[in-house]
């Protein structure tokens, strides 16, 4: 992204990208260290975490990345991640909720409350713990939080009741914290991404006839790029030219949600 979006200011700053270890969260965090922007990232999976920060350190020469053991449904784990975020870094200018664990596809009438939490704590519940441990940090920064919505929530996604549902649950609380926080300089948007991942590919392989008829309704008819799509979009959130966004939901699917 460098020479189309101005981050000169980025040298210094840092984020925290959970999830971080695979997949799109991965992503997003090669798309920072291109932009000299220092990257926390957690994930449940140590081996995923030691490969990844050999990858990105592999990528760019000298960036700073610190991996973290963590799991999003541990009610403690936010605030210990922030601290040690800070401690290392100095500061914190963004944080990217991407972490989120996926039970099967099922109908309502078979989901099983222990499906619903384990979607709605390692998601929304997560991701509200995250925003306010790093909101004193986020407000000293003028910061952007960056939250994962879904297709599965915004098309009422058959069968995805209990992810689904948590995903709009995540906007909805990314459109207060917009309102809430905007007096201080602090952008809260959302991202509904339709990109490759490790998610993507289990669920070709599991619902092929399922996915065959999502990329029929897009416009684009297939999936995006994870860092050049959703990472260069979250680059330009960060960015001064994306600080005058908030309270959005950037639909990064290939024209699968197109509405009013």
């Amino acid at each position: 992204m460098k020479g189309h979006i101005d981050m000169s200011d980025s040298p210094g700053q840092s984020a925290i990208i959970t999830g971080g270890g695979r997949g799109i969260g991965l992503a997003i965090a090669r798309a920072f260290v291109k932009e000299g922007i220092a990257v926390t990232i957690t994930d449940i999976d140590q081996g995923a975490l030691d490969t990844a920060r050999k990858e990105l350190e592999s990528t760019v020469t000298g960036a700073r990345v610190m991996p973290i053991l963590s799991d999003a449904k541990d009610p403690a784990g936010a605030t210990e991640v922030v601290r040690l975020t800070v401690d290392e870094f100095g500061r914190l200018d963004i944080l990217v909720n991407n972490a989120q664990q996926f039970n099967a596809s099922k109908p309502l009438i078979e989901l099983t409350a222990e499906d619903f939490a384990t979607a709605y704590e390692s998601g929304v519940f997560a991701t509200w713990r995250y925003m306010v441990a790093a909101y004193p940090h986020l407000k000293a920064t003028k910061g952007t939080v960056i939250n994962m919505g879904s297709g599965a929530g915004v098309m009422a996604q058959p069968q995805q009741g209990a992810y689904g549902s948590n995903k709009e649950a995540i906007r909805g609380l990314t459109r207060i914290a917009a309102r809430e926080w905007g007096c201080d300089d602090i952008t809260v948007n959302a991202i509904s991404p339709r990109v490759h991942s490790i998610e993507s590919e289990r669920f070709l392989r599991e619902y092929p006839d399922q996915v065959a008829e999502v990329l029929k309704s897009s416009a684009l008819g297939r999936f995006g790029d994870p860092e050049v799509n959703v990472g260069g979009t979250c680059v330009f959130l960060a960015s001064p030219a994306g600080k005058f966004m908030t309270g959005a939901t950037l639909e990064v699917n290939g024209g699968g949600a197109i509405r009013p």
